[in-house]
């Protein structure tokens, strides 16, 4: 029996190289790769980083409600004059959902201060310059009562009751359309005086 042999080189070429069937074109290219992951990288910081900075202005805005209550207190502990009366208190009043103010209670040499409402009243109270949160998309997560702080103690009133067991005033701050409690800050006021934050 003769030995069987190829009859062309190039069947003999054919049969020792496998063939791949890859189109042209088929796949990404590495440069096509590194300009998705490049774009990929960029949005994942740009996120991180706007996250980032609104849980921080959400901190400072907190920190500015907090540090405006204990200015109303300590206004009214100190009796300070405003505008040449000695007024009958001072107070914190919302405003809108960025914005709040203290305001500054009627003069007490013409006014009983314990029978006035302690609640802001445009018409014998005084808003002094508002305060405005730094960034708008850090905001107030609902409308709050006022309170009020009435000399010397002082006695805290809050929506215009005084009652030591009543519950705290609250007030929540957010980032605008987040769900509490992450991305959020409650300050709670108590009718003792006490400020507390979570």
């Amino acid at each position: 029996m003769a030995p069987f042999h190829f009859s062309h080189y190039s069947d003999k070429q054919e049969l020792a190289q496998p063939h791949f069937c890859f189109k042209s074109g088929a796949g990404f290219t590495l440069v096509e790769m590194v300009v998705v992951m490049a774009i990929i990288g960029f949005l994942s910081t740009s996120l991180i980083t706007n996250f980032s900075r609104t849980r921080v202005d959400i901190e400072q805005s907190a920190n500015l409600v907090i540090a405006t209550v204990r200015e109303a207190q300590t206004k009214a502990i100190s009796s300070k004059i405003y505008n040449g009366y000695n007024p009958c208190g001072y107070g914190i009043h919302y405003i809108d959902v960025n914005q709040f103010a203290i305001y500054v209670g009627p003069s007490a040499t013409t006014n009983d201060c314990s029978t006035i409402d302690k609640n802001y009243q445009s018409n014998q109270d005084t808003l002094l310059p508002t305060q405005t949160f730094i960034n708008s998309k850090v905001q107030f997560t609902n409308p709050f009562s006022d309170v009020f702080f009435l000399p010397p103690d002082p006695k805290t009133y809050i929506n215009n009751s005084a009652l030591l067991n009543q519950p705290p005033l609250s007030i929540n701050i957010s980032a605008s359309g987040a769900a509490c409690p992450q991305n959020c800050r409650a300050i709670s006021i108590y009718p003792s005086g006490k400020i507390e934050s979570q």
